[in-house]
């Protein structure tokens, strides 16, 4: 079911990268005529012989609330949008999917710091959990990324993951948010993972080749004709299907093209399972070069007559 965006949601945590966040969040919810919240979750260490937080006995819980809301503030000043600051105590990423998650449809900005080795392994980033723990779509946008520092006016170049569990239908009304002129570009990309339907790979009436480009050919008219409907707003439709490894085809396709933000569908999945199979989510928010779009799974199931095939 397409979405409604009705706010517009900043998760700050006041390092070097947060008014990048906060200059994307403003702009959208400027464009978008929404309110405009920024959450920041202070830790709260646990005394190991108390089930209290440590500074929470020293009376310093006021004096942290008020320093971040003062932080929040010097973000803040020169943006013309309504806006509300939220401070929360706990794990930052409990604190923020607890927060945005009660609240109308809402799409998250959150930033990527890049995080490597046993720990990513182990329990990942914020952003990547994030993405799991949010039943809201999230903007991760990438310092560098190929956009001017000091400005935000929009995505040009969107590369759109389309898989068969057909999340990625959502974004119909975000990108026209995110992307603010006619000159806007889409890629529509999907990879062809198994080697074809059932029914078609069991008969004998054609050579492996002709069944594999009848199939292709298939699902390239449904795509563009679904990005006509649901991406009118694009200057510029362009659809690949191909067989291939999902991440590696979008990123290969996202360079190629120069894109500033690449669009992929979230499906819930154990961390067990993450890491035996990986995930093509956390894959493009660990190696896209620009801002990821994250689209989690409907609240409600999706019945066949909703998804694309």
């Amino acid at each position: 079911m397409p979405m409604t965006i009705q706010a517009i949601v900043c998760a700050v945590d006041f390092s070097p990268f947060s008014p990048l966040v906060v200059r994307h969040g403003a702009t959208l919810a400027r464009r978008a005529g929404v309110r405009l919240y920024l959450i920041h979750a202070v830790h709260d260490p646990q005394d190991g012989a108390h089930p209290t937080a440590v500074f929470e006995r020293g009376g310093d819980l006021a004096h942290r609330t008020e320093d971040a809301r003062q932080r929040i503030q010097a973000l803040m000043t020169d943006a013309e949008v309504e806006w509300e600051a939220v401070v929360r105590f706990g794990d930052p990423v409990e604190q923020t999917a607890a927060f945005v998650n009660h609240l109308p449809p809402c799409l998250v900005v959150s930033a990527s710091h890049g995080v490597s080795g046993f720990r990513r392994l182990f329990i990942g980033t914020v952003v990547e959990r994030l993405t799991r723990a949010l039943k809201r779509p999230m903007l991760v946008v990438k310092p560098g990324g190929g956009e001017d520092p000091d400005r935000f006016d929009g995505f040009r170049s969107a590369v759109v993951s389309c898989d068969s569990h057909g999340y990625w239908q959502r974004t119909a009304p975000l990108l026209p948010l995110l992307q603010f002129d006619t000159a806007s570009r889409i890629h529509m990309v999907h990879a062809l993972e198994g080697p074809m339907e059932k029914g078609i790979r069991d008969s004998d009436a054609a050579s492996y080749g002709q069944v594999q480009q009848a199939l292709q050919d298939r699902l390239n008219r449904q795509l563009n004709e679904q990005g006509r409907q649901m991406f009118s707003h694009a200057d510029q439709l362009a659809v690949t299907i191909a067989p291939g490894v999902p991440q590696e085809m979008v990123l290969q396709i996202a360079s190629d093209q120069a894109s500033d933000i690449i669009v992929v569908g979230v499906r819930c999945s154990g961390r067990v399972s993450r890491w035996i199979s990986g995930s093509t989510t956390e894959a493009l928010l660990r190696r896209s070069p620009c801002s990821v779009l994250t689209v989690p799974e409907p609240l409600e199931p999706v019945t066949a007559g909703d998804r694309r095939r």
